[in-house]
């Protein structure tokens, strides 16, 4: 009862206070939504070529707020800001971290998840690495990216000296590190527990290099839709929806199988 009275309440706030960009998606019916191919746990495709995951959860919900369907526009991560920006869709909910050089084009949402940038290497190649490591080996050291993620932002911040080398996907980033051709790898934590499965050689340092909220992106002209994301966002953290989707299908899922 109490989450139907919080879903009535953020429709009724939506028709009645809420205009411009949220009538122009409702009168569409479709709410487009920008990501890239995949990042699990936060999206990516099962074994019959459906989008699954906990943002594409989140979408839905959205779009049921909103009584339209969803569509997901698959666009390159590096592309993706100049995407929205370009009005391609409507919104990016691809697990995109905060930062204040993406705020300087785009308007972020209070964030729905916290999360942080990590080091990881192949076990392999070495027993042990530290981040000291990393710093010590200056400009002999290789680190895989993938193009345009705050992988690569915290990775040129943090070793300048580096050579880093960046790929259109975090998978291919994280091959180069399989085949030893890249020393390590910065990209969020998260992404660990899927990379571990399909590359047990893989580990991660406990450290973590940074800290980071993730939220949605809007355009800068659409303050009414990021009023209403900023009123729905916290409605599913009181009622608990968003913790649901993160045991759903972050701690629970079983990414190994897809």
């Amino acid at each position: 009862m109490k989450k139907l009275a919080l879903f009535i309440l953020v429709v009724i706030i939506s028709i009645s206070i809420f205009s411009g960009k949220i009538e122009e998606i409702q009168k569409r019916g479709v709410l487009l939504v920008g990501q890239d191919p995949a990042y699990a746990p936060f999206y990516g495709i099962d074994i019959n070529g459906k989008r699954i995951g906990h943002d594409i959860a989140f979408a839905k919900i959205l779009a049921d707020f909103l009584g339209v369907k969803v569509k997901f526009v698959i666009t390159n991560w590096d592309g993706i800001i100049p995407a929205l920006m370009a009005n391609k869709f409507d919104i990016i909910l691809a697990a995109m971290t905060i930062t204040p050089e993406r705020a300087i084009k785009v308007n972020f949402t209070i964030p729905y998840y916290q999360t942080g940038q990590a080091l990881m290497f192949n076990s392999q190649k070495y027993s042990n690495l530290t981040i000291k490591d990393i710093k010590n080996m200056g400009s002999k050291v290789k680190i895989a990216v993938q193009l345009g993620s705050t992988g690569e932002i915290v990775a040129r911040k943090m070793f300048p000296k580096a050579k880093i080398l960046t790929f259109e996907t975090v998978d291919a980033a994280a091959y180069q590190v399989i085949i030893k051709k890249a020393d390590a790898m910065v990209f969020d934590d998260l992404y660990f527990g899927t990379l571990v499965k399909k590359y047990p050689s893989m580990k991660m340092i406990n450290e973590l290099l940074t800290k980071e909220n993730l939220g949605i992106a809007v355009n800068k002209k659409d303050i009414d839709l990021l009023l209403w994301l900023n009123t729905v966002i916290e409605t599913l953290k009181v009622d608990g929806t968003l913790e649901e989707l993160k045991q759903e299908w972050i701690l629970n899922y079983n990414w190994g199988n897809n």
